[in-house]
């Protein structure tokens, strides 16, 4: 029986159309700027409107009960500790966690005029597929720590927002996942409602300071039109790309068991 190998049509490129070096690592997506970028990021380290100059998307392997379990004592520690091995300023880092794995990321770029959205994600939502409203899982309390089954999208442009805009293209970001979970028809663990997303997604959306600024993100515009096509083919390859890693870890686990018996 042949080992099963990856098969992955959607990697990311090693560098991006709108800048930015891309470096894929076993456990981590690091894309890494020349000059220092904007942006909008819901991650524990360097938190919502940032200067930044490199950006990641962090695996964790391992389950832990509270935030202090964690390599750096904290998200942002853990975050820190990881960006601190490659000496990334860590004044000008952001970053985001998820138990999804690497291999199968996808890659989306989608233009439109002179307008380029690029998005790299990751994605897992089997234990964690949630419609906005149904209920809480946990209570934020004494360091209680969430094991992040996620969808974390990092989105890339050539374009410049003011802050405005920038913190309404999360809206246009949100409503087009939304929009591709009801597409894929999939339901709410909790009430069977057409889920929204995860209960712990993120995004980090990085803009070109030097490019053309624009006041509106919204889905009537070209540049939320684009943004939002560009998560919609996101989300849509993610969800092929979990159906990928189902058949690949089947067949590992198949081939492990033929090559015990042996």
């Amino acid at each position: 029986m042949t080992k099963p190998t990856i098969n992955n049509p959607y990697i990311a490129p090693s560098e991006l159309a709108v800048g930015g070096q891309v470096h894929i690592h076993n456990t981590a997506i690091v894309v890494a700027f020349d000059d220092v970028r904007y942006s909008l990021s819901t991650g524990p380290l360097n938190g919502g409107l940032h200067h930044i100059m490199a950006i990641r998307n962090q695996n964790l392997p391992f389950f832990v009960e509270t935030e202090q379990e964690l390599p750096g004592g904290s998200s942002a520690g853990y975050l820190k500790a990881e960006f601190e091995q490659e000496d990334y300023p860590l004044n000008f880092c952001t970053g985001l966690i998820t138990s999804a794995t690497m291999e199968f990321h996808v890659y989306t770029k989608v233009t439109a005029g002179d307008v380029i959205v690029e998005t790299i994600a990751t994605a897992g939502f089997e234990a964690t597929a949630h419609c906005a409203g149904d209920g809480y899982y946990y209570e934020e309390k004494d360091g209680k720590f969430r094991q992040p089954g996620t969808i974390n999208l990092l989105i890339f442009t050539n374009k410049a927002l003011t802050d405005g805009a920038l913190t309404k293209a999360l809206i246009t970001v949100t409503e087009a996942k939304s929009a591709a979970f009801r597409e894929a028809e999939i339901k709410s663990l909790i009430s069977g409602a057409y889920a929204t997303g995860t209960a712990t997604d993120g995004v980090v959306l990085t803009i070109d300071t030097n490019g053309e600024v624009l006041t509106d993100s919204g889905t009537y515009s070209l540049f939320g039109d684009t943004l939002a096509k560009c998560v919609r083919l996101a989300m849509k390859r993610a969800f092929e790309n979990i159906e990928r890693k189902a058949e690949y870890d089947k067949a590992v686990k198949a081939y492990e068991e033929t090559n015990a018996e042996a």
